[in-house]
């Protein structure tokens, strides 16, 4: 049993070179940055992915992912992140990865020396105990680079596996404000005789969640012959993390006036090691499962109206203000503009203008729209707008056509 145990409490220290190759000059998905940290006097590294319309000059601010064990789940994350948002299921997201130096001292809130079955291990156990200095490190120093950094917004996603997870569970429980999301996949909730449990028991009942959301994703860790109804009752160590897993969501049950917006789901045909992959889909899925605009774009029955009150909906989910991808209205403004729609594709690049007031593009379609409607001198009016906010060769070439008739 200590064998497992000790797979699942240290399995996912990946080496950094498997899980980044900082070599490789071909293809780059983030940057390697270091940070002195004064509170766990030690550097500590971190991988950044800023989503591909996050340029130099730009001004799109975004919401950020944190993520435990980052050398393991750096690819897999921003991979999601990036094809999620990209399809429109997801916002983008800057995701902060937080590599490794002392798993166990970091990613243990109490100390322990103690395995779920009460054996003692003093050696790998010895620094445990360091989670709440990791967290006001993320807190008072982390989390104030990236937003020194990089452009953020407030909304802040934390996600952990294993002993990750019990930090996520503990942050939580413990400093619920740090984040919006949680995501716990698959934590090692036994450690320190459930001290997080008998926390959470307590804490749940008392504090308000509003706002905050939580995905609680279980492994299949049984022994074979168990299933998840019968290892409720089962008193087997090796069938424990399940049976914790399983008691952590009757008390997420028994505390529904806390408002906090929780999922749990048991994975039975993924181990400890295979889970974190589909939950961390599943998460983003079940986060962000009203960001997608219900009506496919090409329906021509959608109107300003309509849009605006989706994203003003979006805006109270993240917690800032939320304005509709240009690309999106752009799209909205040419579908009804083909469609003879002129009154509501008018709208739809009106809009676009108003909320990207400092955009060649929107104007430059603006100036379709005219074409299309024959009014030559708004045409030129809306191209020499677009022109004098950024020097773009067809829209050059669409100003002088229209100025070159007589």
């Amino acid at each position: 049993m200590r064998n497992i145990l000790y797979i699942l409490l240290f399995l996912p220290v990946f080496s950094f070179g498997q899980a980044f190759n900082q070599n490789d000059n071909k293809i780059s998905i983030g940057t390697i940055e270091t940070i002195q940290s004064t509170l766990l006097n030690e550097k500590r590294e971190i991988l950044v992915y800023v989503p591909t319309s996050g340029g130099v000059d730009s001004k799109t601010r975004y919401p950020v992912l944190y993520i435990l064990d980052g050398a393991s789940f750096f690819h897999s994350v921003t991979g999601m992140v990036h094809y999620l948002s990209a399809i429109g299921k997801m916002p983008e997201m800057i995701v902060v990865s937080i590599v490794n130096t002392d798993r166990v001292r970091d990613l243990t809130p109490t100390h322990s020396t103690s395995w779920s079955n009460g054996e003692q291990d003093a050696t790998h156990f010895k620094k445990s105990g360091g989670g709440e200095k990791f967290i006001s490190f993320i807190e008072r120093e982390l989390i104030p680079y990236i937003d020194s950094h990089y452009k953020t917004e407030p909304y802040r996603m934390f996600i952990g596996h294993s002993l990750g997870g019990l930090m996520v569970v503990n942050t939580l429980i413990n400093n619920p404000k740090l984040f919006n999301s949680y995501v716990a996949i698959d934590p090692s909730i036994w450690w320190d005789n459930k001290t997080i449990m008998k926390q959470a028991a307590i804490v749940l009942k008392q504090k308000e969640y509003t706002g905050k959301k939580l995905f609680f994703a279980s492994a299949n860790t049984m022994n074979k012959g168990m299933d998840s109804i019968r290892v409720v009752k089962d008193t087997a160590n090796g069938n424990l993390h399940v049976r914790d897993n399983l008691q952590f969501r009757e008390i997420l049950k028994k505390n529904k006036n806390n408002k906090l917006d929780w999922k749990w789901k048991y994975y039975n045909d993924d181990n400890h090691p295979s889970v974190p992959l589909i939950a961390e889909y599943d998460a983003l899925r079940f986060f962000f499962k009203n960001y997608e605009l219900p009506k496919q774009l090409d329906d021509r029955s959608i109107n300003a109206e309509y849009i605006q009150n989706h994203y003003q909906n979006i805006s109270v989910m993240l917690g800032y203000s939320v304005l509709p991808p240009q690309s999106t209205i752009n799209f909205l403004g040419y579908n009804n503009l083909s469609g003879k729609l002129y009154e509501k594709a008018y709208g739809f690049f009106k809009m676009n203008i108003d909320n990207y007031p400092a955009s060649s593009n929107a104007y430059d379609s603006m100036g379709d729209f005219y074409v299309e409607k024959d009014d030559r001198k708004k045409a030129i009016e809306s191209f020499e707008k677009a022109l004098s906010l950024k020097e773009v060769s067809e829209t050059r070439k669409k100003l002088e056509k229209l100025q070159a008739k007589k």
